[in-house]
């Protein structure tokens, strides 16, 4: 039996740029606030003549092609079989290769000089949880799924302000709700 290929679906329809999960996320893994794996960007988008703020959360997209681990000259990330890219802290030199090479700008480096990025929570998939960024996201915008189910229902790849590069990232997007479909 195949494993699911995990990945975040986001509805930037209704999210409020609260911030939540990127919080929930610094808190859960006990991140200086300097530091964070999550992040939650403003864009001003023109629809329909009307200028209005969308907000993208974004963290590693966990990608079927990861830059990441084939610029790493030492083997510091594995991709685990449910997708999640996976670092291994103990064999990073600290070079900063794999921040150059994500298209993404989802790795950091910690305060001992070391690469770090979102692990999906690896260890509460675990244990059946939910990743800290989802179960902290106070309107249900950020959710965990299987990107072959979420590809079968005609979700998106790609939205204003995100691209969908060569890495093959696994994040994907609820369909833009324009301001008409909410009237009949």
């Amino acid at each position: 039996m195949q494993k699911r290929k995990l990945g975040f679906l986001f509805d930037y329809n209704f999210c409020i740029g609260c911030l939540a999960c990127e919080v929930s996320c610094q808190v859960y893994h006990n991140q200086h606030p300097d530091i964070n794996w999550r992040k939650v960007d403003n864009l001003l988008i023109n629809e329909d003549g009307i200028s209005k703020d969308i907000f993208i959360s974004h963290s590693c997209h966990h990608c079927d092609n990861p830059a990441c681990m084939d610029v790493c000259p030492v083997g510091a990330y594995i991709k685990l079989d449910n997708g999640v890219v996976q670092p291994l802290h103990d064999k990073c030199i600290g070079c900063g290769y794999c921040m150059l090479g994500c298209p993404y700008g989802a790795i950091t480096k910690g305060f001992d000089g070391k690469a770090q990025k979102c692990n999906l929570c690896a260890e509460k998939l675990e244990r059946g949880e939910q990743p800290a960024c989802v179960e902290g996201c106070p309107c249900g915008v950020l959710k965990l799924v299987d990107t072959d189910v979420s590809d079968s229902a005609g979700m998106n790849k790609e939205m204003p302000g995100f691209k969908h590069f060569f890495t093959k990232p696994n994040i994907r997007f609820y369909p833009r709700m324009k301001r008409n479909e909410f009237i009949h």
